[in-house]
Order: C-alpha cells, then sequence, then structure tokens
C-alpha cells in the first residue's frame, strides 16, 4: 500500500481516500530585529525556532469526514506523534497544532459531498 505520510498511526495517502496535495514547510533562522532609537535596528540570534508543516487536501463524503474524526482522536491524544514519509524517512516527533475543514455540498443526512481541509503540525524537541 502507497502511502504520502504517516503520522502516528495515521496514513495519508490516496489508497485510504485521504491524500494531501500541498505541503508547506516553515523554519526559522532564529533572527531577531532589535530597534535602536538613533540608528538602523541591530541584527540579533536568539535561537532557532520550531519548524513547522502544513498539510492542505481534499476528501469527499462520509469517508473523507471518518478521517477528520481520526486525526481529532489523535489530537486528543495531547502527545508528540513520530511522523514518516512514504519513502521511509523519519521526520522525528510532531504536535497537531490545528485542524480545519469546510464542508461544502453538504446533504439532507449531514454528509459533505466534498471536504476542504488544512492540518498544522509543529516539531517537538524536548531535550
Amino acid at each position: 500500500m502507497r502511502q504520502q505520510m504517516v503520522l502516528g498511526t495515521f496514513i495519508f495517502g490516496l489508497s485510504r481516500g485521504f491524500a494531501y496535495d500541498t505541503l508547506d514547510r516553515g523554519s526559522s533562522g532564529g533572527w531577531v530585529r532589535l530597534n535602536i532609537i538613533a540608528g538602523k535596528p541591530k541584527s540579533s540570534q536568539v535561537g532557532q525556532d520550531l519548524e513547522t508543516l502544513a498539510f492542505r487536501g481534499k476528501a469527499a463524503r462520509a469517508k473523507g469526514m471518518q478521517r477528520l474524526d481520526e486525526l481529532r482522536a489523535l489530537q486528543d491524544l495531547r502527545a508528540p506523534l513520530p511522523l514518516v514519509d512514504g519513502l521511509g524517512r523519519n521526520w522525528g516527533l510532531w504536535t497537531i497544532k490545528s485542524i480545519s475543514e469546510k464542508q461544502t455540498s453538504v446533504i439532507d443526512d449531514g454528509t459533505a459531498m466534498a471536504i476542504g481541509w488544512s492540518l498544522i503540525l509543529e516539531e517537538f524537541v524536548n531535550a
């Protein structure tokens, strides 16, 4: 079974009907600006910030709604989770910062025909 990523026990991929189509990775170099009254600001190194990953995708119908419930159950664990990509690369531990969804074309039983979703992860470092 092919997969894009695995977060804890959750598998992202077409085979599970829940694939992401964009992944944004953010990192900071740890530089801040210190304003000076009579001159240009000075740069200061305060240490690198934690990395973030933002996944975005589209899902459909009850299966997509179920997958989002599975992600929220992982979020409810309030614990860092291992992240491994489809090539076997271990990305380390990550925490779920937020999950959002937008349901559209909702039918009479409450099932969304289309769901746009996003997941924000933050690197977990506790060493």
